[in-house]
Order: C-alpha cells, then sequence, then structure tokens
C-alpha cells in the first residue's frame, strides 16, 4: 500500500525525473506506474497505478522517523500495515491514514490498485514551527496524526460522499496536474477529512500468514488457468479447513472463491480471444471451462472480444 521511492539503479524500473516541477515517474513493464509530485518540504503526493499482486516497498531511509500517510483508494484493494503483525484490506472507496511505517513487500489482492496517496514527514514539518501551507490552511499535520491515529497508529472509513467526489476529481487530472492544484486538492482533501468520523469502521484484520494464503493460491492458480483446483485441495495444502480458506478469500480478495476465480477465467478467455488465433473451443480449454462455454454464443455474451460483430464472430473458429 505505502511506497516508499527507491533512487538507486534497479533494472526493472523506468524512471523519469522532471527536477523543475519536483516530478518523478516510476514505471515496471505491464505492472504499475508511481507519479510523484513535492508539493513543499516534507508533503508529497503520489498517484499510483498497480496491476499486479505485490511491489517492492523501496529504501525506508529516504523517510523519516515520523510519516503520517494517507491513502484514498480510487479502485481494488490494497494491504495495510497493524501492529502485532495484523493487517488490514484497504478497499474501493476508503481512506487510510497511518504512523505505521511498512516492514514488507505490498500486496495488491486482485492484482488491482488505483489510488491517491500522501506522505507528510512530520519530522520536516514540525520545523516549519506553522509555516508549512497545510498548517497555514488550518489542517496542520500533527493534529491530523493525532486525531485519526493516536489510537492504534491507523485508521480506516470508507469515504463520505463530498470526499469521494473530490477524490475522485483529484484523480481524473493526474495526467497533468498542476503544482498550484495540487496543492488545492490538498488543502480540500484534508478539509474535508476533518469532517469524518475519527475512530475507524469495524473491519476484519488478517494475520500475514492468511495474507500469504490468498497470495500463494492465487498465484498457484492464475500460473495455469487449464487446470481446475478446488477450495478443498487448497485448504489441505495449506493445511487449514475449507471453510476458513473460503472466508480469508471473501475477506482478502473481495469476491467468493468460486465468483473471482470465474471472473479471471473469463478475463484471460477475452484476452486470447482477442490477442490470439486460437478457436474458441481452444481457449475454452485453455482456461478450465466446462460444459456451457463449449458454446461460441457463450463467450460472446460473457467477454469482450473485437473478433466479434452483430451478425456472429469475425474469426473462423469451429467446435468439434
Amino acid at each position: 500500500m505505502f511506497y516508499l521511492l527507491r533512487f538507486g539503479t534497479v533494472c526493472w524500473y523506468n524512471k523519469t525525473m522532471d527536477t523543475k516541477n519536483q516530478h518523478f515517474t516510476i514505471q515496471k513493464e505491464n505492472e504499475g506506474l508511481l507519479h510523484f509530485y513535492t508539493l513543499a518540504p516534507g508533503i508529497r503526493i503520489s498517484f499510483n497505478e498497480i496491476h499486479t499482486s505485490s511491489w517492492e516497498k523501496g529504501d525506508s531511509s529516504l523517510y523519516g522517523e515520523r510519516m503520517l500517510i494517507l491513502n484514498f483508494c480510487v479502485h481494488g484493494r490494497c494491504d495495510a500495515s497493524l501492529a502485532q503483525n495484523r493487517y488490514a484490506i484497504v478497499k474501493e472507496n476508503q481512506v487510510c491514514l497511518s504512523t505505521i511505517l511498512p516492514t514488507k513487500d505490498f500486496y495488491y489482492p486482485g492484482r488491482l490498485y488505483e489510488g491517491i496517496q500522501f506522505y507528510l514527514d512530520l519530522d520536516i514539518l514540525h520545523q516549519e514551527n506553522g509555516q508549512d501551507f497545510l498548517s497555514q490552511m488550518g489542517v496542520p499535520p500533527e493534529q491530523t496524526a493525532a486525531m485519526f491515529c493516536e489510537k492504534n497508529g491507523i485508521y480506516l472509513h470508507r469515504m463520505n460522499d463530498a470526499l469521494l467526489a473530490l477524490v475522485r476529481e483529484a484523480w481524473a487530472g493526474k495526467d497533468e496536474p498542476e503544482l498550484g492544484m495540487l496543492r488545492y486538492f490538498t488543502v480540500r482533501l484534508l478539509h474535508e477529512l476533518l469532517s469524518m468520523p475519527t475512530e475507524s469502521e469495524p473491519d476484519i484484520y488478517f494475520t500475514r500468514s492468511q495474507i500469504a494464503i490468498v497470495k500463494d493460491a492465487e498465484a498457484l492458480i492464475l500460473s495455469d488457468l487449464s487446470k481446475r483446483i478446488t477450495a478443498k485441495e487448497l485448504a489441505d495444502r495449506f493445511g487449514v479447513s475449507e471453510s476458513s480458506f473460503k472466508f480469508y478469500v471473501k475477506g482478502i480478495l473481495g469476491e467468493s472463491y468460486l465468483s473471482y476465480f470465474r471472473k479471471k477465467r473469463m478475463e484471460k478467455a477475452a484476452e486470447l480471444l482477442e490477442s490470439t488465433t486460437m478457436k474458441v473451443i481452444e481457449v475454452a480449454n485453455a482456461v478450465a471451462m466446462r460444459t456451457k462455454v463449449n458454446s461460441p454464443r457463450y463467450l460472446q455474451k460473457h467477454t469482450v472480444c473485437r473478433r466479434w460483430s452483430s451478425d456472429g464472430c469475425r474469426s473462423e473458429c469451429r467446435f468439434p
């Protein structure tokens, strides 16, 4: 969930830097794109688009000992570190504030996360003696951290309508932002945040081992969709009951075991139909679909494939 920049040379990163606007872009091919903007000393914003299950946490030495990190989740999910080796799942349309720095790589259930994050270095801002633009505009970072994170070090709550509208407006302008506009949105977001309840919503927390079970199960299935593995088989593999395994999947991935992996099979089928010359029956076998999916009309209805026109399939798919 929280990205700590690594400014050294990393072979799989494509990094560009605009020193004039203090703008950093980090891209990992086919997996993610991060845009960072320094708004003032100790205040940084990032727009994050992640399409993978994990991301390296980076070099924490680049950050101060006392941080307030805010995460406004637009789409997808990410994990949030808690005390005592527990983790919460930050869901779509939720806001998370934390003074707990990450110690492990970040995990993205469902391989999707899009959101806006703020990194406030409380030590640097303390040295500003209230002259930073947030304090000047009535949203002092120290008081914000105390208000929401003093009890548990983390705050997690569904955004109210006004806050969500602001987040979506800021996200819509992420491709061509101006520093002045980013500062404006930062102040507005934090002002609206102050109208939220200061207690986290009741939620289900997971241990790292429980998250690891779901992460490993997801990777195992997606590595070869031509094979069907039941929830019972996976539960036995990881040494937990079937009911517990299904509970972990639903809580972490946000959907039932059958629903989530059915969706992933359909997404892969759509990809194969569009990007290859495979016959529909071959696609069905490649993603272990059964019975009625042997009908091309089923895949037409349940996938988005450019082979299809209003009068049928434009390819030469044939069925035995």
